[in-house]
């Protein structure tokens, strides 16, 4: 929580800077590939691994002064994880033993939308910028074991919700391992939103005959849940800035000045 702080910080400086400054906006379009797994307890439990997948959208680049922007994106991005396929056994060896399997492969589609704060320098033949952000994602669709990941009656939900109904009546036969199970399992279940923290490093061509493309590496880590950990890479195209000025009054309204 306290990198999550830190970009808040920086987040809220670069805000100030723009409310206070004529500023250059553009916009673009992404697409790219995803590397992305359940970290964390789940990792350590079950196993996981990573899981290919895709993400594209459009983003706008508020350009605050020559060395720093804020850049904002709006993906659909295709997450999840692979695990080991193994199980879990609670109650070993007594006599309402129970075996769950952990679903293989687990899908989940999101909403995703993150902002980043970018320092901006030449390098070459473009413009490098290294940033680092939050995000914010709800999902939006996803299946585990022929079941939605995030309906109510998803794979994880029933077994965590059998569980719970056996520990009521055979609470006695449970041990402290298998407690500790119980946690992780309820813990792990995927929740539709999700928030966390990331790191991007963008260049962008500023020639005649290709300004405007670039190409970017990207990591998100989730601070809810199963910590869902996103590797991306993505391609692009930002288009020119236009110019928006404060009002006269300062009244807040951004105005188009061409």
């Amino acid at each position: 929580m306290k990198k999550a702080g830190l970009i808040i910080s920086l987040l809220f400086c670069a805000f100030s800077a723009f409310s206070q400054n004529d500023v250059k906006v553009r916009f673009g379009v992404e697409g790219g590939f995803n590397m992305s797994k359940w970290a964390g307890d789940y990792s350590d439990i079950y196993g996981t691994s990573f899981k290919p997948g895709f993400n594209g959208g459009g983003l706008a680049e508020i350009q605050i002064n020559p060395l720093w922007s804020v850049q904002s994106e709006f993906l659909i991005s295709m997450e999840g994880t692979k695990t080991d396929g193994g199980s879990i056994t609670l109650c070993k060896g007594k006599k309402n033993e129970q075996t769950y399997q952990i679903p293989s492969e687990v899908d989940a589609w999101y909403f995703k939308v993150p902002i980043y704060v970018l320092y901006n320098f030449k390098v070459g033949p473009g413009r490098l910028s290294p940033g680092v952000g939050l995000y914010l994602a709800w999902a939006f669709a996803g299946s585990s074991k022929s079941a939605s990941t995030f309906a109510d009656d998803s794979y994880f939900r029933q077994v965590n919700e059998t569980i719970k109904n056996d520990y009521k009546d055979n609470s006695q036969y449970y041990t402290d391992e298998d407690k500790h199970l119980m946690d992780l399992w309820d813990k792990c279940i995927p929740r539709r939103f999700d928030y966390g923290i990331g790191i991007k490093g963008i260049y962008e061509l500023e020639n005649k005959s290709l300004n405007g493309l670039f190409g970017s590496l990207g990591v998100t880590e989730g601070l809810t849940g199963c910590y869902n950990l996103n590797l991306m890479f993505s391609v692009g195209y930002k288009f020119k800035y236009n110019k928006w000025l404060r009002t006269t009054y300062n009244t807040g309204i951004l105005e188009y000045n061409p």
